[in-house]
């Protein structure tokens, strides 16, 4: 058939597409090595405002050499024009790089072609025209150097270094003999395709460090997340939650203002587990907890699960208002849930018993435990309410919000 060279030759283009593909891409695809271009031109800026700091040091010292002793003013004023080059690089890099903390930094790909261009023309001009005839050795060295100083992608490094490369052997040859530019040629290309060697090499462990560092990090957050998040309502898990409370707790006292605790607990929630089963008392608690952890977003309040169907806010407070307010505010946004509970015999409804305290920072180590004790009195008084520890008094009242009256819960005064 006609076709039949073209389609057995097919596996053999395929396979050398693809070895170009890995070459250009490090291995990776298009998508991964841009994901993390970014980081890749940062770390080539850092590497960049080093450099400037190097040759700013070694013109310092070839300025007294050649300046200050010899007094050749030629040198004096070519070096000190590179002196205010690098200088003015230096900082406009550091500006960059304050200016832009985090993604993409535009020019930073010229930027390094520029200055990449720029010690390719001098090691040009060092190895041909100032040479007098000899070997281009500095040339040659810089063909190298400034391939393995960056980390820049093969594709970019290749259409940068083989021009120059290039122009320095066409250059040569007007200034060398024949034996003394084969010499270079050679030279040449063994600077020029181990660099490209060793940049490769070098851009593809940097890429392989920034995954590595990028999928590590995501596990640790993954691991926190797990360690201090309750899995059925995305809420703060009981150590997490404790911890918080320690250092609110920590932060009230050295600034002496008062502390607000609010104890939340699903009535007959057993019940609930017994009429409708285990996986929709589950289901019961996620519900819950996304109404509960998107309130505490909202004001800026720390909740979180205790354990079972109970749940904990605390945070700084001073008005005993709004402490009440943020308690009847969580009891209602759950019975407007309007959770049918079959089990339940007061109430045909979900419903939520809150316990409630706003302590001095001189009480406020208590507040878990006043707030807890108030909570059972709500369910003593019926549940469905808010109940207040009155820290003046000693004595737990209810809150006299909609249908609600205010009345002293049985028992008076401190637990």
């Amino acid at each position: 058939m006609r076709g039949e060279p073209f389609d057995e030759g097919r596996p053999l283009v395929k396979r050398i597409l693809k070895i170009i593909q890995n070459w250009r891409y490090l291995g990776y695809d298009r998508d991964t090595v841009q994901r993390y271009r970014a980081e890749t031109d940062r770390a080539n800026l850092r590497t960049l405002k080093r450099m400037c700091l190097l040759s700013l040091a070694l013109l310092a010292l070839l300025f007294l050499a050649y300046g200050s002793i010899l007094l050749y003013t030629a040198r004096i004023v070519i070096m000190s024009v590179m002196g205010v080059f690098l200088a003015i690089l230096y900082f406009y890099i550091s500006g960059l790089l304050r200016s832009v903390s985090t993604g993409q930094i535009r020019g930073a790909k010229s930027l390094v072609y520029l200055v990449s261009a720029i010690i390719y023309l001098c090691g040009i001009l060092s190895g041909t025209l100032l040479s007098g005839g000899e070997l281009g050795v500095m040339g040659v060295w810089v063909f190298l150097l400034v391939q393995i100083s960056f980390d820049i992608p093969p594709v970019q490094n290749a259409l940068t270094v083989i021009p120059f490369a290039v122009l320095f052997l066409i250059v040569g040859k007007q200034f060398k003999s024949l034996e003394r530019w084969h010499l270079d040629l050679i030279y040449t290309h063994v600077s020029v395709f181990v660099g490209l060697f060793i940049s490769h090499h070098q851009a593809k462990l940097a890429l392989d460090n920034l995954i590595a560092q990028t999928n590590l990090q995501k596990a640790n957050f993954a691991l926190y997340h797990t360690a201090t998040t309750d899995d059925l309502t995305g809420l703060m898990n009981r150590r997490m939650l404790f911890d918080r409370y320690d250092a609110i707790l920590k932060d009230c006292v050295m600034k002496r203002c008062s502390m607000a605790c609010v104890v939340l607990d699903i009535d007959d929630y057993k019940q609930f587990n017994d009429s409708y089963g285990h996986p929709e008392g589950d289901e019961l608690l996620r519900r819950i907890g996304s109404v509960l952890r998107t309130y505490g977003e909202e004001q800026s309040i720390v909740i979180g699960r205790i354990g079972g169907e109970e749940f904990l806010a605390v945070w700084p407070e001073e008005d005993m208002s709004r402490c009440e307010r943020v308690a009847e505010e969580l009891r209602c946004a759950i019975a407007r849930m309007a959770i049918p509970h079959a089990g339940a015999a007061d109430h045909k409804q979900v419903t939520m018993s809150v316990g409630l305290c706003l302590l001095p920072s001189t009480l406020a180590r208590g507040a878990y435990y006043y707030a807890d004790k108030a909570l059972y009195r709500a369910k003593e008084a019926g549940k469905n309410c808010s109940c207040r520890y009155d820290a003046q008094s000693g004595s737990y009242r209810l809150l006299s919000y909609g249908e609600l009256a205010a009345a002293p819960v049985a028992e008076q005064g401190a637990p």
